[in-house]
């Protein structure tokens, strides 16, 4: 399996990913991801700041990700809790999607292993990561992956989310 930065040649792809999850999304009745973000621009922002990333596994895309290292705006504040980690750096998991035809064959444990990797390797405390309330299948992912639910943040849009927060040792 392979870990490596995105690169804009990659957007067909990457954007064929986040189509099918959009998709996904909303047969599910859930309106995240409904309003044209993520798009080839933000991920172009992302992959420019070399924050996105493809997880690789005998030259099949597997998933797409974002993480973060230079903190999250939106997790300033949170409500209805508090981090685990409240003045330490941490890494954010953002944007990430599965492949369809990789689908309940475990891959989001891995995506979330390999980021708690890179994380490590950065000497960062923690990884942080936030879902839809409505996105029950990436809660229990989530959950699964050991992650401990710390409260709600809000995006700059006021958009709901439940964050989730996992110190790394």
């Amino acid at each position: 399996m392979t870990f490596i930065h995105a690169q804009e040649t990659d957007m067909p792809e990457i954007m064929q990913i986040i189509n099918d999850a959009k998709r996904r999304l909303q047969k599910s009745g859930i309106d995240q991801w409904q309003d044209g973000y993520p798009n080839e621009e933000s991920l172009g922002q992302d992959i420019s700041r070399g924050d996105y990333y493809l997880y690789v596994r005998e030259e099949k895309l597997m998933a797409v990700l974002a993480l973060v290292f230079d903190g999250d705006p939106n997790y300033k504040v949170i409500t209805n809790g508090e981090w685990l980690t409240e003045d330490k750096p941490y890494s954010a998991l953002h944007r990430v999607a599965v492949a369809e035809q990789e689908l309940g064959k475990g891959v989001m444990g891995q995506v979330f292993k390999i980021a708690e990797t890179e994380t490590l390797k950065r000497g960062y405390a923690s990884l942080r990561v936030d879902t839809h309330p409505d996105n029950k299948r990436m809660q229990r992912a989530i959950e699964k992956a050991g992650y401990t639910y710390c409260g709600h943040i809000y995006l700059e849009n006021g958009d709901l989310r439940y964050a989730y927060e996992k110190v790394l040792h």
